[in-house]
């Protein structure tokens, strides 16, 4: 009975009786207090009775009891007035009347108590009456006597079937609560199978797109390489919408959670122009406008983030057949930090009223010839939409059938670093000249996007910028001002290239071209790949036209002595062969402590120091180090090298006493500047590449001479069917292709070890251990590209760092699962390689004699062959992370 009135109070017609019960009885009491007077009845009662309805309304209106202990107020304030109109002999046969319309109105809230409590009150008011009727003398004749059992008769009937009505009526409420509880199981059931499902086909439909690029690369035939190419396409498509799927899932289950984190919405949208330039037809443009007043650092889930962005860009190129897609991103200032506001608007096929309308619904998409241009699920905007919502923002669409759709996002975002998400170093002493013939675009709209994002960058930047249409008036242009950077577009150079490549002996040229365009061999301009937009703008114009004499040069640190500490041994790899290309003599240690001991017997010119170890944590090395007396680096720069790349880190790092901040996965330049602030001019020389003697425990230089075209693609395709980013990797690794492979090996062969203390501390619930496990796997994997996995396992160390067991728990499984397919993969691709390594590792493992027991640690010394994976991890017992 219990859930029968639970059912009874989530009915709307249960709802609506409160307040039709309220208003009945006030209108009762106003019609008592007129007959009060007309009558001349007792006149106290209209005070009491008034009082009593203003009680109801003030409960009714304030909510503060619960819905059910109001009804009950109500009901019983209701039979008291009923029991003292009944009374007066002038009511007597009145009262059924009344009493048979309050049953009805009781019928209503469902309580078979209240319709028992009005039989009640009537029985006893009408015994009452007769009592007085009694004992006043009067006579019973039939008229009277039938006309009274009528009347208590019918209330018994009209009772009896209130409560049959509300009989029937929660059986069919139990009914339909059942049918609603199998609909809604059977769709979690349902979703639950479509991820299962996604997740399994996932598995081979990434074999299918590996396979496939490496049949395209043994492929010699020109139409079965196309058509392996269309394969793998295929394969890429199936895998996006596997990941929609999945996706849309865990939104319709409200399984999804927001993992917030600090972030740069450079970066964002670095990874999504590398991502979505691929996919973008050369005959559309994308042009992104981005406020330069937006924080630096804000603080939101970053991965829907980048998914929303994408999604809608992708969107927008899909249903375009001329134009393009413009997408404008601003800040609102807000007390709770700012609204990040995105508006993307294309020129592509526009929609319907009527398509505006169902374009939230799941798996819609508009008529067939729509589908039949776009494909895919239909899930995107939907996606989309659940993000947004999960984010605490909201989204509208506005279109037009055949001029094109505008969508805007509007999110909030926490603030972390108010600053300017971009600016120049010195806008007055720049002078912009742009050869950009945005005319040249058919579509009207382009060309309004592209002056748009222009004027916006020329102000929020503060600089100077003088446009010219035609190669006479550029040479015009040159004449009369000192132009410090030139911005041309692709048609624009190869029309004037002599008289742009004399100029670029002066100005700093940069040439805004399509992926596949290539400057002559010996140019002195630059290129700057679509989509033509702010950040890498701003990167040129932080190039100080004074340093142009040092293009083309490469920073050298000839015989600085460096020390590298960090208890990862991938890093140490890494780090070795990045400061070794600059002419430095590198020693690695494994620990804090052993940075500690060597520092008192060697003289360092720089240390690069890893924040988080086992044992002895970066910090308190550091410290140890500065004040150690027996020591002889008390005054040697130390630079902070960790993956916590947070602006709040670089300011704590900073105040702890370090000289410096570089982030992992090293960024070349970013590093090069910390270099330049904390050692000494004359360490430093800018020299010719190559200018460093190869020594014999060096690695390969960077190979010059262009590798296959169908062999360099297939390596890249077979990465990224496992999620790994070439090029991501190949930055990290200053464009050497054996260091990157030889990362690959290594990271292979670690997860061999890795990957079961991982699951023992899960299992132990060792968050301390797992956390440093977890921080080197997020540091790792993104050097070599895996940025998903890296995000994921960055997630899980901030979860291990606050203890928070149920996140763990939840995505544990995924990231091992992940974790293990890469390695899988890797070891597929690279298994000569990996073999060797391994036999070089064991042959390394073995002592060759009495007096060379077997260093774990060749590359403290520099010394060594010329194999990057001459350096032997800690074993278990000796406690390598």
């Amino acid at each position: 009975m219990n859930n029968s009135n639970d059912q009874n109070e989530r009915n709307e017609l249960y709802q609506s009786s409160h307040l039709m019960l309220l208003i009945t009885y006030t209108a009762f009491v106003v019609a008592l207090i007129g007959e009060t007077f007309l009558m001349g009845w007792e006149k106290w009662v209209v005070l009491l009775v008034s009082v009593a309805v203003i009680i109801c309304w003030i409960m009714h209106f304030r909510q503060d009891t619960t819905p059910v202990v109001r009804v009950r107020i109500y009901a019983v304030l209701m039979m008291c007035t009923a029991f003292f109109y009944g009374i007066h002999p002038t009511s007597t046969f009145d009262l059924a009347i009344i009493m048979s319309s309050l049953i009805m109105l009781m019928t209503m809230t469902g309580k078979k108590s209240l319709i028992t409590l009005c039989q009640v009150t009537y029985y006893i008011t009408m015994a009452y009456d007769f009592g007085i009727m009694i004992s006043n003398g009067e006579k019973f004749d039939g008229l009277m006597l039938t006309r009274s059992a009528l009347h208590l008769i019918m209330i018994f009937f009209i009772g009896w079937f209130g409560k049959i009505i509300i009989d029937k009526w929660t059986q069919v409420l139990s009914g339909t609560q059942e049918e609603v509880t199998q609909l809604t199981e059977a769709t979690e059931r349902l979703n639950d199978f479509l991820a299962n499902v996604s997740h399994e086909i996932r598995t081979p439909v990434n074999a299918v797109i590996g396979l496939t690029s490496i049949c395209i690369e043994k492929s010699q035939n020109r139409e079965i390489h196309e058509d392996l190419i269309a394969v793998r396409d295929a394969g890429r498509r199936v895998a996006d919408q596997i990941s929609d799927i999945l996706d849309y899932s865990e939104l319709d289950r409200g399984k999804a959670v927001s993992n917030n984190e600090d972030y740069m919405l450079s970066s964002v949208l670095h990874d999504l122009v590398t991502e979505i330039r691929h996919e973008k037809p050369k005959d559309l443009e994308l042009i992104i406008d981005v406020d330069p007043s937006i924080p630096a650092v804000m603080n939101s889930d970053v991965s829907k983030l980048k998914k929303i962005l994408r999604a809608l860009i992708s969107n927008g190129l899909k249903y375009t057949r001329k134009g393009g897609v413009y997408v404008r991103i601003a800040s609102e200032a807000q007390s709770y930090g700012v609204n990040l506001c995105i508006e993307v608007t294309d020129t592509g096929i526009g929609m319907t009223e009527y398509e505006l309308e169902k374009v939230y619904d799941n798996f819609y998409q508009a008529d067939s010839g729509r589908s039949r241009m776009g494909g895919g699920l239909g899930l995107g905007l939907a996606i989309v939409s659940g993000f947004v919502s999960l984010l605490g923002g909201f989204m509208t669409i506005s279109s037009k059938p055949e001029i094109g759709t505008t969508v805007n996002v509007s999110l909030p975002q926490k603030v972390v670093d108010p600053t300017s998400c971009m600016s120049v170093a010195h806008p007055d002493q720049i002078c912009l000249g742009g050869y950009l013939h945005f005319e040249k675009y058919s579509n009207p709209a382009v060309r309004d996007y592209y002056n748009s994002m222009v004027l916006n960058i020329v102000k929020g930047l503060g600089v100077q910028m003088h446009r010219v249409n035609n190669s006479e008036d550029l040479q015009l242009l040159h004449s009369s001002i000192h132009m410090t950077h030139l911005f041309i577009a692709q048609e624009e150079y190869s029309s004037n290239m002599e008289f742009i490549e004399e100029l670029a002996k002066e100005v700093l040229v940069v040439v805004v071209a399509n992926e596949d365009f290539k400057l002559p061999e010996g140019s002195g301009a630059r290129v700057m790949e679509k989509p033509f937009y702010c950040f890498p703008v701003v990167s040129i114009l932080n190039t100080s036209v004074h340093d142009k004499q040092d293009i083309g040069k490469k920073l050298y640190c000839r015989g600085v002595k460096a020390l590298v500490v960090d208890d990862e041994p991938m890093n140490l790899v890494v780090g070795k062969s990045i400061f070794r290309r600059y002419g430095m003599e590198v020693s690695t240690v494994l620990s804090g402590q052993e940075s500690i001991d060597i520092c008192r017997e060697k003289a360092f010119d720089i240390i690069f120091m890893d924040h988080m170890m086992s044992g002895m944590d970066g910090v308190e090395a550091m410290k140890r180090i500065r004040a150690d007396v027996a020591g002889k680096n008390s005054e040697t720069p130390i630079v902070a090298l960790t993956a916590n790349a947070m602006s709040s880190a670089k300011q704590m790092f900073l105040s702890e006493g370090f000289d410096g901040f570089v982030s992992k996965p090293i960024e070349i330049e970013e590093l090069e500047r910390v270099m330049k602030q904390v050692l000494p001019k004359s360490a430093i020389t800018m020299e010719e590449p190559g200018a460093v003697e190869q020594t014999d425990d060096e690695f390969e230089p960077v190979r010059t001479e262009p590798s296959p075209k169908v062999a360099k693609a297939s390596l890249k395709e077979q990465l990224k069917a496992y999620s790994v980013d070439l090029d991501v990797g190949m930055k990290y690794c200053a464009g050497d292709m054996p260091f990157y492979k030889s990362l690959l090996v290594q990271f292979a062969i670690e997860s061999e070890e890795k990957a079961p203390q991982m699951e023992r501390y899960y299992e132990s619930s060792d968050w301390h251990d797992y956390e440093i496990l977890v921080h080197a796997l997020k540091s790792t994997s993104k050097m070599i590209g895996a940025t998903d996995l890296s995000e994921s396992a960055k997630a899980l160390e901030m979860a291990a760092k606050e203890n928070r067991d149920e996140f763990i728990t939840e995505n544990h499984y995924k990231l091992m699962s992940d974790y293990s397919r890469l390695t899988k993969g890797l070891s597929s691709i690279l298994s000569e390689e990996i073999r060797k390594a391994k036999e070089e590792k064991a042959e390394e493992a073995d002592p060759k004699g009495p007096d060379d027991p077997g260093k774990t640690d060749d590359l403290s010394e520099g010394g060594g062959d010329d194999e990057i994976l001459e350096f032997n991890p800690v074993d278990e017992e000796g406690g390598q992370v």
